[in-house]
């Protein structure tokens, strides 16, 4: 018994602990004081260390009961560490298409899109608001949609109890929270039609 006891402990040593995916985050879009979609975010575990990240925008705005506008966008993320591994994404702006794929290969980001092609430095990340150290450590960036290399001027503010507002300038501009944690809580934006858009907590 002690004999078989000696030879598990070392696979009981080697055993870590997978850390949790984080919790889904869940907002209503709301403009001009409407709901008009939602966007949401949900995580899980990959073998290999890898977190995946997948980010579904749906908004479909009426007037007088019809449709006039439909706007959906989906991304897988593969994140490793603070590492992009790959992205694809695929859009659809009131039935105009568009896509965006990335993988991390060579030490550089090979960055594919409606937009063209780019190499980036291995740091590069999306612009997919979920991740707060995008917003924060200065990293270059791109725009997932059409699979674009951006440099938006960014300023950053501390917030009350350890949180932090990002303030995006350039394109449609964004307006985004974290909380102490760096879970994001908040965000505002301008709609393609000029409207004011905010997030709200689902």
């Amino acid at each position: 018994m002690r004999r078989r006891a000696a030879l598990l402990l070392p696979a009981v040593l080697m055993a870590r602990p997978v850390k949790a995916a984080p919790a889904a985050v869940n907002f209503r879009l709301i403009r001009n004081g409407t709901a008009v979609g939602t966007h949401q975010v949900t995580f899980r575990n990959l073998d290999g260390g890898v977190l995946e990240a997948r980010s579904l925008v749906r908004v479909e705005v009426k007037l007088i009961g019809i449709t006039v506008y439909r706007y959906s966008h989906e991304t897988v993320e593969n994140w490793r560490g603070d590492r992009l591994v790959s992205l694809g994404s695929r859009l659809d702006r009131n039935g105009t298409p568009g896509f965006c794929e990335a993988r991390a290969e060579g030490g550089q980001i090979l960055l594919r899109g409606t937009a063209g092609e780019a190499r980036l430095p291995a740091e590069a990340a999306p612009l997919t608001w979920w991740r707060r150290a995008t917003l924060t450590d200065g990293g270059p960036l791109f725009d997932p949609r059409m699979g674009q290399a951006v440099a938006p001027q960014l300023t950053r503010t501390a917030l009350p109890g350890g949180g932090v507002r990002v303030v995006l300038v350039g394109g449609e501009g964004a307006d985004i929270a974290y909380d102490a944690a760096g879970i994001w809580v908040g965000f505002a934006t301008t709609g393609e039609d000029g409207s004011a858009v905010r997030y709200e907590r689902a």
